[in-house]
């Protein structure tokens, strides 16, 4: 028996040059797929849409923390998967099963008082400011790919590994 749609391709060349589909299974916190950012989180890559400049994460914060004040210039969408998080800027909070859109240009400071992990769709960067709103960094698809290959080299994964989340 044929499955609908599971032979079906695109004609021609844009057959030939579709990306591959991703299939990404969150691991155990001890895994080495957590990557450690400077800010104390763990970030977990699902997917680095190179072409559209969109990533595609899971962030992990065992215990209380913050990242640092920050602007984006995309939209972002996110789903709480356990624990809350908040914006100080705003007067809501994040629980288990919340879904949450940020606007492009809203500045706000991520705080976890206790515990979370949500999975994250940023499209752009962000530009990490400081309390006059001043740039101090920015992060975006690129430079988060460049840090994760760089902590899965440093931890034995391969030169490779991350390329497997590249779309």
């Amino acid at each position: 028996m044929n499955t609908p749609g599971k032979d079906v391709k695109m004609a021609g060349l844009a057959g030939l040059h579709l990306p591959k589909d991703i299939v990404v299974k969150i691991p155990d916190a001890d895994s080495p797929q957590w990557v450690q950012r400077p800010a104390g989180h763990w970030y977990l890559p699902l997917m680095f849409d190179l072409a559209g400049g969109v990533t595609v994460n899971v962030l992990r914060y065992p215990k209380p923390g913050i990242v640092g004040r920050h602007i984006h210039d995309g939209p972002v969408y996110s789903y709480t998967i356990e624990g809350s998080w908040y914006y100080p800027e705003h007067d809501w909070v994040a629980e288990a099963g919340s879904f949450v859109w940020e606007p492009t240009g809203d500045i706000h400071t991520l705080t976890v008082k206790e515990s979370m992990m949500a999975l994250y769709v940023m499209h752009g960067g962000l530009l990490i400011v400081d309390e006059n709103d001043q740039p101090k960094a920015y992060d975006n698809c690129l430079s988060l790919l460049n840090y994760c290959d760089q902590w899965y080299r440093d931890h034995g994964m391969g030169e490779d590994y991350v390329k497997q989340f590249i779309r």
